[in-house]
């Protein structure tokens, strides 16, 4: 029997637990604006994972994800231009 399970993008509380269990962060400088780019983007939590995990440093993981969602919004912006056209 094949099943399905719908696991959705990353957002805010998600990625918070993710923070948490991988640094035992609850807050960092960069909270506000990854949280701005989870509202915009769709990555997945696997997506997210893979970033905080290339680093033990906190704050370098984060900046890397912050960079990886701004490439992702830029991409889907670039996407939604040329559907469009």
């Amino acid at each position: 029997m094949d099943m399905h399970v719908y696991m959705g993008y990353c957002g805010w509380e998600a990625f918070k637990t993710l923070a948490h269990n991988y640094f035992l962060v609850d807050d960092h400088p960069l909270f506000p604006e990854i949280r701005q780019l989870l509202a915009g983007v769709e990555a997945t939590p696997a997506e997210v994972s893979e970033m905080l995990l290339r680093c033990e440093d906190a704050g370098v993981a984060l900046r890397g994800l912050a960079e990886l969602l701004k490439e992702k919004k830029k991409q889907e912006a670039r996407r939604d231009g040329q559907q469009q056209q």
